[in-house]
């Protein structure tokens, strides 16, 4: 038996702190001694025991039980790509969603030689991508469906306005703890994010927590009443309604944040894709002028994600910054220009 005193402190079981640890909880690294302790910490704290294998690990943390679990999270993306090949194959579609129609051949997925798999796209994402492209120049980018982010997106190309109504995600880092994010569905591109902001802050929904909630009848009432209904003007003059998606609750916590400044005086930011992970970078974007106008030469995954501050961010996941005045027009004819007249660098004060 080691005796209490004999012990570091650093070397000490976390939940007895009389033996030595002998083992670390994969899921939040408290130190045990035995099976009991182990069981104690797991009840006490809730805590899975399962390591968040998308959790950044320092380099100096790094060692093989690390890289064996990160050799075994790869392993599972691979079972599961494969599983969404087998599927294409099944349902007699390949990689590029074009059907094999030679007689007697099975339908087999494809892949991009440059950019390795890719999924099948539906006719509507194709449609909207290539609409996008030609006639909006940004690239939207699908993910793999089932994923949270596919599912939500519910972006189209509207023929009879020739316009794409975006599905958008506004997020304000600096609301935390509280939610920081919410999603909109049905914003026309000629429509402006200054219109959208200062019109959900003067808005004054009826919160369904003051509703009388006894009856099916006031339930339903309470919820349709919930409903942020505003008037969104567009670039030829027109108005149309526009049902935001935004909580009550959440909308008190925007205005008490950002209700003392207008949409113009917030920075706008959308992030540059395919850039290091420890070099983010992020493109200006003016609320005042139509989003089409805005999103043009950009790369969007899904939909657009859109960081509102109050002040120019100086950091992003401990790394310092870039904010790029404009977006690198130069990149997409193919023409290098100095990097001073391209971007700016935000160095943490």
């Amino acid at each position: 038996m080691y005796s209490a005193t004999a012990i570091s402190a650093a070397a000490k079981c976390e939940i007895c702190s009389l033996q030595a640890s002998k083992y670390k909880c994969p899921g939040c690294m408290t130190r045990t001694c035995s099976l009991d302790c182990s069981k104690t910490h797991k009840a006490e704290t809730k805590c899975s025991g399962t390591r968040d294998r998308t959790k950044f690990v320092k380099r100096s943390e790094y060692d093989d039980n690390i890289l064996i679990s990160d050799y075994s999270f790869l392993q599972d993306m691979t079972r599961d790509h494969a599983n969404l090949l087998h599927d294409a194959d099944s349902r007699g579609l390949s990689m590029s969603g074009k059907t094999n129609n030679r007689p007697g051949s099975t339908p087999s997925a494809q892949s991009n030689a440059n950019s390795g798999p890719m999924f099948v796209m539906s006719r509507s994402q194709k449609n909207v991508s290539s609409r996008a492209k030609t006639q909006r120049q940004v690239q939207i980018r699908y993910m793999s469906p089932g994923i949270q982010r596919s599912k939500l997106n519910k972006t189209i190309w509207a023929s009879t306005w020739s316009r794409l109504v975006w599905t958008l995600e506004i997020m304000a880092p600096e609301l935390e703890p509280q939610p920081t994010k919410w999603i909109e569905s049905g914003f026309h591109d000629v429509c402006k994010l200054a219109d959208l902001w200062n019109r959900l802050l003067a808005s004054f929904p009826t919160s369904a927590a003051s509703a009388d909630k006894n009856t099916d009848e006031k339930r339903k009432r309470a919820r349709t009443e919930d409903i942020v209904k505003i008037q969104l003007p567009s670039d030829d003059g027109l108005e149309h309604q526009f049902r935001s998606a935004i909580r009550p609750e959440m909308l008190d916590h925007v205005r008490d944040r950002f209700g003392s400044k207008s949409a113009s005086e917030l920075v706008w930011l959308i992030r540059v894709q395919d850039m290091p992970a420890n070099k983010p970078t992020f493109c200006r974007i003016d609320p005042d002028q139509p989003l089409y106008t805005q999103l043009r030469y950009q790369t969007v995954i899904e939909f657009p994600t859109i960081y509102v501050y109050s002040q120019m961010p100086s950091t992003w996941n401990g790394n310092d910054i870039v904010i790029r005045k404009s977006y690198l027009y130069a990149k997409l004819i193919h023409v290098d220009y100095p990097a001073e007249h391209v971007h700016i660098q935000v160095v943490k004060s």
